[in-house]
């Protein structure tokens, strides 16, 4: 429902109701919220939600498996002798790993968004 409710708020601009001032603007997530409920129902709160389950486990897929490749190519701290190297590892290869799974997901983000 969060989630719904975030797109809600970001696409507004494009909704033609809203442009042609038939609905008016949301005026934030509370006011959303309440609107969305009465206005369409609870239901409308996991409308596109199969769209953003099929995006979530592929970006999470891709962020274990590059995580682990990128980890690989650094040298190898201990935690507890070499902690702040040891943090940068994990930083940089999450960081890139994040970045790598959301190049070939992406795809499916702006689908998500487009059919919200």
């Amino acid at each position: 429902p969060i989630e719904r409710v975030k797109l809600l708020i970001q696409t507004q601009d494009a909704n033609p109701k809203i442009i042609s001032g038939e609905v008016p603007r949301y005026t934030g997530i509370a006011n959303c919220f309440t609107r969305v409920s009465a206005e369409q129902g609870m239901g409308a709160f996991w409308r596109g939600n199969a769209t953003n389950c099929i995006r979530y486990f592929p970006t999470q897929a891709f962020n274990f498996a590059f995580k682990d490749t990128i980890k690989a190519m650094f040298p190898r701290y201990d935690n507890k002798t070499q902690f702040l190297q040891f943090f940068a590892t994990n930083l940089l290869s999450g960081g890139f790993a994040g970045a790598g799974s959301l190049l070939i997901v992406y795809p499916l983000d702006y689908a998500r968004t487009r059919l919200a």
